[in-house]
């Protein structure tokens, strides 16, 4: 059980009331939102067309939440902080449910009043999206060398938010409790993290997260970007790299664990292609870069080819607008779709559920040939790169 005295920064009415209101105000702004955009109705397939500003709409919502949860903790926190997030969320590939990829680094020493005041704000911010706690990590912190979660067992999976008249207390999936109380509770200062950029360089991985930085503050003294260019332009991340198309093939019975890993895949494979362009042409002039502005990019347009990009940013759009309905769909049913979910279905199953929410027949059909329009999509793409660079692809 790990305990964390809230005392000295709320109370438990304050904090209570503080939730409520951020969830009161979410849950409306969103439901008006999917009312107006259709998200959760009868599937009509021409909804697909507005998912992209739908998609604009509800991530500054989410956004909005994120910053206010930060804003009220954050004097708890030291003067200088370096708090950005990445992942999904700045790619611009997130879905519906996406988890939080949130970091909050200080060269100050932690204690019990700044490792709590995070520990709220976490806390505040997935129970205003109704997601468990593992929904929200910093998983591109270099965390030190320790053994002293080696030993960890379900039955230390119990966090308790303690405050003057009450006391919150929820645990996280099991699978990810180590490396989720790390989060919390091992020092994240500005050495450690670079040293965790610098090995993601040394080992050619997490190509896909290297990329997606929005910084809420800087306040650190630390050039947090000119250091990431610097790391950048010290090595080529992409040597010896070569795509290896993928497809999607879920047979009679497939897994919540390989439905989401087919889906994500594919959004990887994309974005590693965006970024493997990064320094082979003179397309973008900030560090961070999103799918959006790699979709309207003149330079990207004019080399892989208006018809190609066209294609590339529908099929993304297709299947992320699938992915957000089976994932609902699977939520509402107390179901993650996670990696870590080994629950399996058969075809008739999923089809049932897909069609008592969007009265639509054979929907699993119709997810597979999006993630496979996808992938069919990234791997033209690459053939257009490999011609035009000279590249040999895999065989």
């Amino acid at each position: 059980m790990f305990v964390f005295d809230c005392t000295a920064i709320i109370g438990y009415d304050a904090y209570h009331a503080f939730l409520e209101d951020c969830k009161g105000r979410f849950l409306a702004e969103k439901t008006a939102l999917f009312r107006e955009y259709g998200v959760l109705s009868s599937f009509d397939e021409s909804a697909v067309t507005g998912y992209f500003e739908f998609r604009r709409k509800y991530r500054e919502l989410r956004q909005n939440v994120i910053r206010q949860v930060i804003a009220r903790f954050r004097s708890f926190l030291p003067d200088r902080c370096l708090i950005y997030e990445f992942g999904s969320l700045v790619k611009l590939t997130d879905r519906i449910e996406s988890d939080i990829d949130l970091t909050i680094v200080y060269d100050e020493p932690k204690n019990s009043i700044r490792e709590t005041a995070e520990l709220l704000i976490n806390y505040a911010i997935v129970t205003v999206f109704d997601h468990p706690i593992d929904h929200i990590h910093g998983k591109f912190q270099h965390y030190p060398v320790t053994d002293a979660y080696d030993a960890l067992t379900p039955e230390d999976n119990r966090y308790e938010l303690r405050f003057d008249a009450g006391t919150a207390v929820f645990s996280c999936p099991w699978p990810s409790f180590s490396e989720n109380i790390m989060n919390i509770k091992n020092v994240r200062d500005y050495a450690s993290l670079i040293a965790g950029y610098a090995e993601k360089y040394a080992l050619r991985c997490n190509i896909d997260c290297l990329y997606s930085i929005a910084i809420l503050e800087n306040t650190s003294g630390h050039d947090f970007i000119g250091d990431l260019a610097a790391l950048e332009n010290a090595s080529d991340i992409f040597e010896g790299y070569c795509h290896a198309p993928a497809s999607f093939a879920p047979g009679d019975t497939v897994s919540v664990s390989r439905i989401k890993k087919a889906l994500k895949g594919a959004v990887v494979d994309m974005y590693v292609m965006m970024a493997f362009l990064r320094k082979r042409l003179p397309w973008l002039r900030e560090y961070s870069m999103t799918a959006e502005e790699f979709f309207e990019n003149p330079v990207i347009r004019d080399f892989l080819g208006e018809n190609c990009l066209k294609e590339l940013k529908s099929r993304f759009i297709v299947m992320t607008f699938y992915w957000d309905k089976i994932e609902l769909c699977l939520k509402k049913r107390g179901i993650p779709l996670s990696a870590r979910h080994q629950k399996d279905f058969t075809a008739a199953e999923l089809n049932a559920l897909l069609f008592q929410d969007y009265r639509k027949t054979e929907m699993l059909s119709e997810i597979v040939r999006a993630v496979n329009g996808l992938n069919d999509a990234v791997t033209a793409c690459w053939e257009i790169i490999n011609r035009k660079t000279g590249r040999e692809p895999r065989s």
